[in-house]
């Protein structure tokens, strides 16, 4: 059964009776997973599952080699002036709320206090748009980041074992591992989503710039290459530099949205006139708040909507507090304030005839709000303020019952008609998330979270025009 179904079944009454398991991570990491058999701090299923054999385990310990060659330290030792690593790589994490796999992870060795220093290397050994540049790859100075770092991670790759950056590149998942929306072949699943719309502008973004700046590279490695940089990639910034970079090993930590674990770039001071005065900075990573031994560490890769995540990072969250879904607004041209309201809106930003918001479970987005009291004022409500100038009304507060009225019956109109786009299935008809694909799971909990957004919002409108008459 546990072979057929991945559930892991055993006997109720010896479930505190754990025989020690061989588990892969990193150097004496399997040691200390079975020796904790018998105690409190007893390692979860998904960690104690894992195969101590193979490549898997291979290519981590070839990562750690070469961290530690490169003055990283990841042992489980102290040193001089260097605490034990708390940290170590785990050939593959479970997502414990979503019941999904996700792939490497980081997992606490030991106890982690908050706002503690996880790990620290140079920020030499990532890989950036300066060191495009040094292998002569741009065509310009004003090359994209993503570009540049595309051609290199490309180049480096195929480069195999005679790359610096070898070790990292072996680890890094495939294409189908990550399967962002942009590299599927169809897009069926994500009927009536603003992710298929998105989607395709992505396809059509990628295939224009592999034209123009890297004809030479093959279709299939370019998605690769931007798959791990949209997945991985983080913006580091300290007091004297900003630059996008691929960061070996600390990019393994996985996403929660309920996280805020944080990566931050220290430049480097040399304490003592001996020390190095052109040290690199320092590129760490700092705890959230506190984890219990063999707790996996997440990081937040930003407030992104389901329909974000699945098309930069390959998966969607059932639990996403930021999940949203964007719903378009329209003025009609035969408003007689049309014109005004046109001026208006592009005054501040907006367009008039094609605008889009997102929406929340939770709650109405104020932007969104302003903008449809200003789309729903009419003339009367106008002079009834005093003015003929719509710069001159304070679209923050309510107009008048009325106009609120109208605003809320044209955003429950905007989101009935944003439902009408998706397919209509009745769940008897769905099989089993089980049975599915995982890019069908994954569409599948796109849309029905985004249906569940725009059907709270009808709700709720329905019920707040409801109180106002």
């Amino acid at each position: 059964l546990e072979r057929a179904t991945g559930f892991y079944c055993y006997n109720r009454l010896e479930r505190f009776k754990i025989k020690p398991v061989s588990v892969v991570a990193d150097d004496s990491w399997a040691e200390e997973l079975a020796l904790a058999a018998g105690k409190e701090e007893i390692a979860p299923l998904w960690l104690r599952k894992q195969d101590s054999s193979g490549d898997a385990r291979a290519k981590n310990e070839k990562l750690l080699k070469w961290l530690e060659e490169n003055g990283v330290w990841v042992s489980e030792e102290s040193g001089w002036n260097q605490a034990p690593h708390p940290l170590a790589l785990a050939t593959s994490t479970f997502d414990e709320l979503e019941g999904e796999d996700s792939g490497r992870g980081l997992v606490a060795r030991r106890a982690i206090t908050q706002d503690q220093e996880l790990i620290r290397l140079p920020s030499s050994l990532c890989l950036t748009k300066a060191k495009a540049q040094e292998a002569g790859l741009l065509e310009s100075e004003d090359e994209n980041e993503y570009i540049a770092i595309a051609k290199l991670l490309v180049t480096e790759k195929e480069k195999g074992e005679n790359s610096f950056w070898s070790a990292y590149i072996d680890v890094l998942p495939s294409l189908e591992e990550i399967s962002p929306t942009f590299a599927w072949e169809n897009l069926d699943a994500l009927q009536g989503s603003p992710c298929a719309s998105a989607t395709r502008s992505m396809i059509n973004k990628l295939n224009m710039e592999r034209e123009q700046f890297a004809p030479h590279i093959s279709k299939q490695d370019w998605e690769w290459a931007f798959s791990i940089l949209f997945s991985r990639a983080i913006r580091l910034t300290s007091a004297s530099t900003e630059f996008l970079a691929l960061v070996p090993y600390v990019d393994f930590i996985n996403h929660s949205p309920f996280s805020s674990s944080y990566v931050g770039l220290e430049d480097s001071k040399a304490l003592f006139f001996w020390d190095p005065q052109d040290e690199p900075p320092q590129v760490v990573l700092y705890s959230d708040r506190s984890y219990k031994k063999f707790d996996q560490v997440f990081i937040s890769y930003g407030p992104k909507s389901n329909a974000d995540l699945l098309l930069l990072y390959g998966f969607a969250l059932d639990r996403n507090p930021f999940n949203s879904v964007s719903v378009v607004f329209g003025a009609n041209q035969q408003d007689p304030l049309y014109n005004e309201k046109k001026n208006f809106a592009e005054s501040n930003g907006r367009q008039i005839a094609n605008e889009a918001f997102p929406l929340y479970a939770d709650r109405f987005p104020d932007e969104m709000l302003q903008y449809l009291r200003m789309l729903c004022m009419n003339k009367a409500e106008l002079v009834k303020a005093g003015t003929t100038q719509l710069a001159d009304v304070d679209f923050s507060t309510i107009i008048s019952i009325e106009n609120e009225i109208t605003v809320l019956e044209t955003l429950k109109a905007a989101c009935e008609s944003a439902l009408l786009n998706y397919p209509s299935k009745d769940k008897k008809d769905q099989p089993p998330p089980a049975f599915l694909t995982r890019n069908l799971r994954m569409a599948t909990r796109l849309v029905v979270t985004e249906k569940r957004i725009l059907t709270q919002t009808i709700q709720a409108a329905t019920r707040k025009a409801a109180e106002l008459r």
